[in-house]
């Protein structure tokens, strides 16, 4: 579907907004960004570029239907829009689409869906949207970059998407991406705890597969009074025994993340996010890295500070720890810090101003880049570096 199908979509749907109960909301999110990256143990640098980015930005449709004695049926169309560069493959339902039931015993939803890992950074991290070049997402379930850069895993997620030049945005880790043709139970609220389990009917399955992959899902959240406590696991199965590494290297992955926050003052929080991801290797994976699988924790601390009724401070510094269960050289310099400085003003209740720093220091074997709006060609030993001014409204 090519941007002019996606336009004639949106206009079909608009007018039913007015006719049935349906929402029709979206955010413009715009950055102009200053970013490079230096230090290459090659000498590779990335010198400054200077570009504009659409953080995020989207447009979505979604509606409800009471179909009595508690029973409603729900849903959901969101796509990315750029309004910078929009590219010639851009198409609907790029974001969180599904279909769903609810009932007092929970819902259950169908579609394009965010899983709990996914989500669990989503509520924790600083940057509205979760999204920019600061997000947590520059260093979480990445196993030292390997995850992002499997081929047969990038397949397991939601497509990455580009900017009209061609050029990758998205850098995270495969629980940090939405999950296709996949399926999600929600619990009912028990006083303040909500629980969630989800599964992948994974479709794309390797030409080499011994057995199907497939992916499954754990979450639990808890807002009380000032505390937010949440935690996800994701698993996933390849598939595959054993494989070349340009198809993929790991048997099965798993990831369990756990964080919160507590709020305080007028809208301040201070929150903690912990990571932990396990990579199974194939064999040939295996002697290479001289091990049977590699293992990395990820930790975040994050502050959102208010200074009064329209301006914040935000805050959060992380790293990732060295890759473990390997004895491969490469593992003694795997690790890297992530550290992201911003301030945010609210011009109005849907409109903020922002302004971001934000720098990875990546150890001579790491090569970690933003998560979202990525500068690409990260060579190990690099640290991206940019700076971000911009206007974000929500409608």
């Amino acid at each position: 579907m090519n941007k002019k199908t996606t336009l004639a979509a949106f206009a079909l749907l608009a007018p039913l907004a007015a006719k049935a109960d349906v929402t029709l909301y979206g955010t413009i999110d715009e950055t102009f960004e200053s970013v490079r990256a230096t230090g290459a143990r090659n000498g590779h640098d990335v010198p400054s570029t200077n570009r504009i980015s659409s953080d995020s930005s989207l447009i979505g449709f979604k509606g409800k239907e009471d179909l009595g004695n508690g029973l409603k049926a729900f849903w959901q169309i969101e796509s990315n829009i750029w309004v910078d560069s929009a590219p010639s493959y851009a198409t609907f339902g790029t974001r969180d689409s599904f279909i769903g039931l609810a009932s007092p015993a929970g819902s259950i939803q169908a579609g394009l869906i965010s899983p709990p890992t996914r989500a669990v950074a989503g509520m924790l991290d600083v940057n509205q949207g979760n999204t920019g070049i600061g997000m947590s997402g520059a260093l979480l379930g990445k196993l030292g970059n390997t995850l992002a850069a499997d081929p047969l895993l990038k397949t397991f997620g939601s497509a990455i998407p580009a900017d009209g030049n061609g050029n990758t945005l998205v850098r995270t880790s495969p629980f940090d991406t939405r999950r296709k043709n996949a399926l999600l139970y929600t619990s009912p609220n028990w006083n303040g705890l909500t629980a969630s389990v989800g599964y992948d009917a994974v479709e794309t399955r390797s030409a080499i597969a011994s057995h199907a992959p497939s992916v499954f899902d754990l979450g639990l959240t808890y807002r009380g009074g000032p505390w937010m406590l949440t935690g996800a696991y994701e698993g996933i199965d390849t598939g595959i025994d054993d494989a070349p590494t340009n198809v993929s290297q790991f048997q099965k992955v798993w990831n369990a993340r756990a964080g919160g926050y507590y709020v305080f003052g007028n809208a301040s929080r201070i929150g903690l996010l912990f990571d932990h991801t396990v990579g199974r290797l194939t064999p040939t994976a295996a002697a290479a890295y001289q091990g049977s699988s590699l293992s990395q924790n990820v930790w975040y601390a994050q502050a959102v500070i208010s200074t009064g009724y329209q301006g914040r401070v935000i805050t959060q510094y992380g790293q990732a720890g060295k890759l473990q269960g390997v004895s491969y050289a490469g593992a003694a310099q795997s690790q890297a810090r992530h550290f992201e400085l911003g301030y945010e003003y609210d011009l109005s209740k849907r409109t903020t101003l922002k302004a971001i720093y934000s720098q990875i220091w990546n150890r001579d074997n790491a090569s970690y880049d933003f998560g979202f709006s990525s500068v690409g060609g990260v060579d190990a030993g690099a640290s991206p570096r940019g700076i971000a001014l911009g206007l974000r409204h929500s409608f």
